[in-house]
């Protein structure tokens, strides 16, 4: 659980000292942390497609910090939602989709129509993360940095939120009969054992 909450701190922070250390000139550090991290990431998850596409975005990162292009270090984020479009879409065509996977890991046993349903779940996920890609590159160019810190350190979590809690008030309603826990005592759950299910998208 601390280990949950520390990530989930980091990822609120990081835009806001992205956007420091940028203005503080070690926009190139940063890259090279960024693209040591991909690398590793990519290498760890034993699959030739993604220890390609981390191969390219370390090349990316590694070309900004060498050039030291700060925009670069603006697209960080975009990059990070391009790969969760690849991680959840792919799901979609190499079944069970993610959400389902997520859902199995506390309920092996799904009554019928959940399976259809959570690859609709997961195509909703997909998008979202896909209109991000574009929408954190082009905010520091059209709106600011600030603007872009904001968005993609609190808006962007805040969509979030809103896109699960609509679908935690929606799903019974489209499943009368589904007995669904607290939404607490799921979170719990996942933030200890959702980690599971990245290691099955490894094999």
């Amino acid at each position: 659980m601390l280990k949950a909450i520390g990530i989930t701190s980091l990822l609120v922070a990081y835009p806001f000292l992205i956007a420091y250390l940028a203005r503080q000139g070690f926009a190139s550090a940063e890259l090279l942390v960024f693209a040591g991290l991909t690398l590793w990431r990519g290498y760890a998850s034993g699959r030739t497609a993604l220890r390609l596409g981390a191969l390219s975005l370390t090349v990316a990162l590694l070309a900004g910090a060498y050039f030291a292009q700060v925009y670069f270090v603006w697209l960080v984020p975009s990059f990070a939602y391009l790969w969760l479009t690849i991680l959840f879409g792919q799901t979609l065509w190499s079944p069970p989709s993610l959400c389902e996977r997520l859902v199995r890991l506390q309920y092996p046993d799904l009554m019928p129509g959940m399976v259809e349903y959570l690859r609709q779940v997961t195509w909703a996920w997909t998008l979202f993360f896909a209109v991000n890609v574009p929408v954190c590159a082009l905010l520091p160019l059209l709106a600011g940095q600030r603007a872009w810190a904001f968005y993609t350190g609190v808006a962007v979590y805040g969509l979030m939120g809103l896109l699960g809690v609509g679908e935690w008030l929606y799903r019974p309603r489209r499943f009368p009969d589904l007995e669904i826990p607290p939404a607490w005592e799921t979170f719990k759950f996942m933030a200890r054992h959702g980690h599971k299910v990245f290691q099955g998208l490894k094999a």
